[in-house]
């Protein structure tokens, strides 16, 4: 059995700002999610099944210049025969609007262990349904430092709601009138 989730986050910066701060993403407030604290059951199965609890992974990064794409492909490379958790990122401009991008995010989880097969795979998900928010929060912090500095960085919080997502976009369509008026006082 494969578990699977499909999501999408939108960034109000364009994809050249998306792709040039993806590499300064780290650190940020939410790094702290990359450090994650196994349940109980989970240190048990992880640890008898390897010898350790420490997971490490391998991205591999493809920027299309000519199609507009940023690819993030991501697997760990340990605790296989336990289970494998594989993420794949696409980052592409908004059709409907070039000032923001989209990325697209799938992730495959598949459990190796007989009978706890259903279990790690719905933990993965699960997991990785809350870190994703915080990973796409920490980028647009940076993203914020980066291209908006005379702008207050949108509110650190656990989950980002319809009010954060609203005063992030406020922000953004202010630093852009800000840039324009000041471009157009320098013509």
């Amino acid at each position: 059995m494969v578990k699977t989730h499909i999501g999408q986050w939108l960034y109000t910066f364009p994809w050249s700002q998306i792709v040039s701060g993806f590499w300064q993403k780290l650190p940020n407030p939410y790094t702290s999610s990359k450090i994650n604290k196994l349940p109980r059951w989970g240190e048990r199965i992880f640890y008898c099944g390897s010898g350790s609890t420490i997971e490490f992974i391998i991205e591999e990064s493809v920027c299309d210049l000519k199609q507009k794409t940023f690819t993030t492909n991501t697997v760990n490379i340990n605790l296989k025969s336990l289970m494998t958790v594989e993420e794949t990122c696409v980052y592409r401009p908004d059709k409907n609007d070039e000032s923001r991008t989209i990325c697209e995010k799938k992730v495959v989880a598949r459990g190796e262990l007989f009978g706890f097969k259903t279990t790690l795979e719905t933990f993965a998900i699960q997991r990785y349904k809350k870190n994703q928010e915080y990973a796409s929060l920490g980028l647009e912090f940076i993203l914020h430092k980066l291209y908006l500095p005379q702008l207050p960085p949108p509110p650190i919080t656990g989950i980002k709601t319809p009010d954060t997502r609203t005063f992030s976009r406020k922000l953004s369509d202010k630093a852009k009138h800000l840039l324009k008026s000041s471009n157009n006082d320098t013509l």
